[in-house]
């Protein structure tokens, strides 16, 4: 049977026990999930008011403004320039949130009666 090994040297204990959570040093992880929240709003929109299909290549802007007026919007009234990870990363959670507003709003069930772009179909356009 064989013998069990252990370390020359003693293991140092942990020190930090993690939660799960992000530590507070990152002021900018709400900012990004709120650059989610708008591109899942915003996808749900085009679904409902583009044509079936794709919308074209992933742009880096986000709500009409380039990376960097996005992170301005996003950072809003806080003292300083935008944290530089928030002005990299808000265009791509943006984007993610808005391929998924997009696919989720398309897989919705449209009612009988209401059209993708929301004007009546079959009978009830004549009333």
């Amino acid at each position: 049977m064989p013998r069990p090994v252990y370390p020359r040297r003693p293991v140092p204990a942990l020190t930090v026990v993690t939660t799960g959570q992000p530590p507070p040093s990152w002021p900018y992880l709400p900012l990004l999930e709120m650059a989610y929240s708008l591109g899942r709003t915003d996808g749900g929109l085009a679904a409902r008011i583009e044509p079936a299909g794709s919308v074209g290549p992933q742009s880096t802007c986000c709500q009409g403004r380039e990376p960097a007026e996005f992170s301005r919007l996003l950072w809003g009234d806080r003292r300083g320039a935008p944290p530089s990870g928030l002005r990299l990363n808000a265009p791509l959670w943006y984007a993610h949130g808005f391929a998924e507003g997009l696919a989720a709003e398309r897989r919705r069930p449209v009612p009988a009666e209401v059209g993708r772009a929301g004007g009546l179909q079959g009978p009830a356009a004549s009333l």
